[in-house]
């Protein structure tokens, strides 16, 4: 089967972004790797020069970007595909990229929640947490399993950090409607929001 390169354009200084059989596949080369694999807009490519590109320049080069990505910190696997389509590599390059880092047991969203649960419970609350993470393409089954390892002595714990930071000579009076609304915003529950309350109550 043949692929007709429909179109050739301009990237960046460096790189051309190569369209296939009219936006069915895209990807980038370099402008070297272009001359040197003499690809011409409106001439073809055959599957087994596709699947050349594909093994030797694109899933070499999407394994170092996304190892570089996760370099100082763990990701999702939401945001590890995010990446990759960012740098316009194509949907069956991310799928074996994908595999590549389960291999190595890579990119384990189970893992990843726990560890940031563990890290935030005690100074965030469950509700600011559960945000977080839902913001990085977790599902709503992972979170609300993850979630249970946050305990109301996690939440009374972290309300009164909130509060200490806000008003570390105590809540008098006249603060007390402040403090309760910006504990709200922040997703306490009442108990949490009383208890922190309660315990950094200025001496009247």
């Amino acid at each position: 089967m043949a692929h007709i390169i429909t179109k050739l354009e301009n990237f960046d200084n460096k790189r051309t972004k190569v369209t296939l059989d009219y936006s069915e596949v895209t990807f980038l080369l370099y402008k070297a790797e272009i001359r040197s694999l003499k690809i011409n807009e409106g001439e073809a490519l055959t599957d087994e020069e596709l699947g050349r590109i594909n093994d030797e320049i694109l899933l070499p080069r999407a394994k170092k970007r996304v190892l570089y990505f996760m370099k100082n910190a763990d990701k999702t696997r939401y945001q590890i595909r995010k990446k990759l389509r960012e740098g316009l590599y194509p949907e069956e390059i991310i799928e074996r990229t994908m595999e590549f880092l389960d291999k190595y047991g890579f990119a384990d969203d189970e893992q990843y929640a726990e560890n940031y649960i563990e890290e935030l419970k005690g100074s965030r609350s469950r509700r600011e947490i559960e945000a977080k993470l839902r913001s990085k393409g977790l599902s709503s089954q992972m979170l609300k399993e993850s979630l249970t390892n946050v305990t109301a002595e996690d939440e009374y714990a972290a309300a009164e950090k909130a509060l200490s930071r806000k008003y570390p000579q105590g809540i008098a009076a006249e603060d007390k409607n402040k403090a309760y609304g910006f504990l709200m915003r922040k997703g306490y529950s009442y108990d949490s929001i009383e208890h922190a309350m309660n315990i950094l109550k200025a001496d009247s």
